[in-house]
């Protein structure tokens, strides 16, 4: 499934150093397929495909949850549009 986890960021510096760092190791079960951030960096939006979106969540929290709050929500793959064509054949399955 895919899982949008949107970032609102108190710590810009702290956060993407910890997001760089986890992301290179992420367990078997996670995947982040896009990172978006705002040019102030306080922002961030990340596409993700993971089982439910609770493991996100969670993940996000313990890893980057000192420097954001962070919300995830499952992605709506048949109103979305622009979505990568690899991971939406995967996403509907």
């Amino acid at each position: 499934m895919l899982i949008t986890a949107h970032h609102n960021i108190s710590d810009p510096e702290g956060f993407w150093s910890a997001a760089e760092k986890t992301t290179q190791n992420l367990p078997g079960n996670l995947n982040v397929v896009g990172v978006y951030p705002s040019q102030d960096s306080k922002t961030g939006t990340c596409l993700w495909e993971a089982d439910n979106v609770q493991e996100v969540q969670d993940f996000l929290n313990q890893n980057a949850g000192q420097y954001a709050k962070n919300f995830c929500y499952e992605v709506n793959v048949e109103k979305s549009m622009g979505l990568p064509s690899v991971q939406l054949a995967t996403a509907t399955l």
